[in-house]
Parts: C-alpha cells; structure tokens; sequence
C-alpha cells in the first residue's frame, strides 16, 4: 500500500455521502484516494449491482481499472470486458462519449456507481446515472478536474453541496506524497494561463481572451535547422472555406521537438476559382515533394479528399479531431517552446496570436474557440494527432516502421487493399 496523505486519508474517512467527489489538479492523488473507498465500499457496503463509467472503455481501463486491480491483487479485467464479479456483486464498465451513452443503462439498478472525469461526461449521461442509484444506502463516487466555473456539474451538483447530500474535496499536487519536488516543478512548467488554473491550481476557471498566450518571437525562428527524423502533414480541407495545410518538421528526442517548416493555403473567396479535389491534390504533392513524410492527418469528415489523396498512395490517417484536447497540447507545447514555426507561416503566425475563446459559450460553461480565421491552426492540430493522447513525444504513432505504418494506413484503417509502398517513405 502506497503512502497516503492526511487529505486522501481524510476524504476516505468522510465519504460517506450520497455523492463523494474527488476535485484538483493532475497528479494529486485523488484517484488513488477515490478508488481505495470505492474498493472499500465494494467490500463491505450495501448489497447490489455497481457500475464504473468514464469517457470510454480505454480511459477507464488506464484510470480506474489498472490500478484499482492492482491494489486488490487481482489481474485486471481485459478491454472487451464490460461486465464481471467483485466481492459477491455484479460490476459493470460503460463508456460515455457522447449522449448515446445514455441508452446503455437505461433499466439499471445500482447500489454504487464510480465516475471517472466527470466534467467530461455528458449531463444527460450522469442525470441518468444518477437515477440508477435506487438501492437504499446507494453513493456515487467521482473524480474530475476543474472546469468552467458555469459548468454543468459546479452549478447543479457542487455549488449545491449541502442540499444535495455531497461532500467533495479540492486536491492539489502537494496532497500527493510520493512526488518530489523536482517533478513537481516539471508539471507546473508545463502548463500556463487557463489549464495553469485548472490542472496545477485547482481552480474553476473561465476561458476567456487569448488562446496560446504564451505564443510570442521566441517561437518563430529564421535560420535553417538540421534535418530532422521525419515530417508530419495535417490539412484542413475545405470547399467554400479555405484549405490549409502544415509542414510539420519532428525530432522527437532534440528541442525544439516540432517546426512549421511551411504552409499551404488557398482560399477560393479571395481568388475566386475554387480547385477540384484533384487540384488541390496536385497542390499537396507539390508542397510535400522531397521531404520524407509519414503521414497526411485530415479532417475525418472531409470524406471525398480523403479518398482523392489515397487515390495517389498518399499515407493519409484521419485527425483526432477533438479541439479542446488539440489546443491543450498545443499551448503546453507553445509554452515550453517545443513548437516553433518559421517567419514565412505568415498565416499560421497571425492565426496563433489572434485564435481566442468564444465568450457566449464561456457563459454556458462551454470551452470553445471563436471559429473564425483558424483554418492554419486547424491544419496544425491535426498534425499533432500521434502526441495528443500521451501529451508529449516519448511514444508517438510515428515510432512504427514505414512498412507497418502503411499497414495501419491502408489495411486497418481505411479498408483500402494494401498499396505499393513509397521508397524509404519519401514521396517525390
């Protein structure tokens, strides 16, 4: 058993109310203070059926499932698992990405729930989980980051604290014991502005005014830097709307990790001749000729390109098209520098310095950006689509051989036959 701090200790003794949430910044041990309970409460609370949701089936294997089983000894149940028996009961695993979710517990009868990043879950979702806990006794566990300050569940659940039945508790890093200083100071240097506030301060707060403060000279750069291990391409693909796109150069191992060597830009509005699919793929071969280019990340929706692109054994693999995610690693990534991008990204540049959050839906408790003259930084996004997931380079998708790599794009993927590969991956 790990070494506990009085808050986790604290919060283990207290939770003993209907709705027990766990609230703070990355790394301050409430998960681990969170699950010890919900174990707890497995064993010896009161009989029936318990549940475990998250944003999806993986998130809960990594966040709950991994170390909850390791604490009690047991291997963890594998990812198609969605059911299984823990101390004499039913417990179930159920993923809410989006309000579909809601479908898959309808008829449920619950004495425990355990909810992972509950600001991330759909209101409806929770409202109807919520309804699930009907046996007498029956406690929701949950654990979430600070949000907006408007958020759904701050203003129904947490701001109602006392008329509700629900305890939670604010962590912070310091409440976790088993980090030193050192790496303290590491995740507090990797955030800035509004996910400084939420993710190492603890605080519900607002998006407002600039997107990527930190953006500023010493992320554009003039002279030429050595080669690097391989290039990314991602492209915002529009019809009426520009399409855009980023030559994004990667030495995962050797600052700065990721340079903007070039853009393509094209907006039929100011020229007034909108491009074919196929000319617009002319453009792309043309941007990306010579340079050793793993993957073209697009749109996922802009179907037809896609397919214009594949056509000429281009290795294209759809973005991750999730924005809050994107912009997050984005400015962590601004902020420490990791990112910089050459003077003559004049669009991308002007993109960067003026992209801000949307202030009608801040009111709403909604994180969003003004959408408006981002097509740059869209492009820019999807080429960081192998780092969102882990939020640095130490593992990207890109680590897999050329050979491998066309296998996912062509085979996996997409369901295309397997093509003749480009040699040594570079496209001329």
């Amino acid at each position: 058993m790990f070494k506990t701090s009085p808050k986790q200790n604290k919060s283990f003794c207290e939770a003993t109310h209907r709705y027990n949430i766990w609230v703070g910044s990355i790394r301050a041990g409430k998960t681990y203070s969170s699950i010890r309970k919900f174990i707890d409460r497995l064993q010896f609370g009161v009989p029936g059926d318990a549940m475990i949701c998250g944003v999806n089936r993986n998130s809960i294997g990594r966040n709950i499932l991994s170390p909850m089983y390791n604490m009690i000894g047991f291997p963890a149940p594998t990812e198609k698992c969605m059911k299984t028996r823990l101390y004499g009961r039913d417990l179930y695993f159920v993923g809410a990405p989006d309000i579909g979710a809601v479908a898959t517990i309808k008829g449920s009868t619950l004495a425990y729930a355990y909810t992972d990043e509950i600001t991330e879950i759909p209101e409806p979702f929770f409202k109807m989980l919520d309804g699930r806990l009907s046996v007498p006794g029956a406690q929701l566990l949950g654990t979430t980051n600070p949000d907006s300050p408007a958020h759904w569940f701050k203003k129904q659940y947490i701001d109602r604290a006392k008329e509700l039945d629900l305890i939670h508790w604010d962590f912070c890093l310091d409440d976790n014991p088993i980090l030193d200083e050192n790496y303290k100071n590491i995740i507090k240097a990797s955030y800035t502005g509004l996910w400084y506030d939420r993710y190492i301060l603890g605080k519900w707060a607002l998006a407002s005014g600039a997107i990527f403060p930190d953006f500023d000279h010493e992320n554009i750069y003039e002279n030429p830097f050595p080669s690097p291990c391989y290039y990314l391409v991602g492209i915002d693909y529009g019809t009426t709307n520009p399409t855009a796109a980023c030559m994004v150069a990667v030495t995962p191992n050797k600052w700065p990790q990721v340079r903007i060597e070039k853009e393509y830009y094209y907006d039929s509005a100011k020229t007034g001749l909108p491009k074919t699919d196929a000319q617009l793929v002319k453009d792309i071969q043309d941007f990306i000729m010579g340079k050793d280019v793993r993957s073209i990340y697009v749109d996922p929706a802009a179907a037809s390109f896609k397919i214009a692109l594949r056509n000429e054994d281009l290795p294209v693999i759809d973005a991750n098209n999730d924005v809050l995610l994107g912009v997050k690693t984005m400015n962590k990534f601004i902020s420490g520098r990791n990112i910089v991008v050459h003077k003559s990204c004049k669009n991308l540049i002007e993109q960067l310095q003026s992209y801000a959050w949307d202030s009608k839906y801040a009111d709403r408790g909604e994180d969003k950006p003004i959408k408006k003259n981002d097509h740059q930084i869209d492009a820019l996004r999807y080429s960081l689509t192998p780092f969102l997931a882990s939020g640095d380079f130490g593992s990207p998708d890109e680590q897999l051989t050329i050979e491998n790599l066309r296998r996912k794009v062509y085979d996996e993927n997409n369901g295309y036959g397997y093509m003749n590969p480009m040699g040594g991956g570079m496209y001329y």
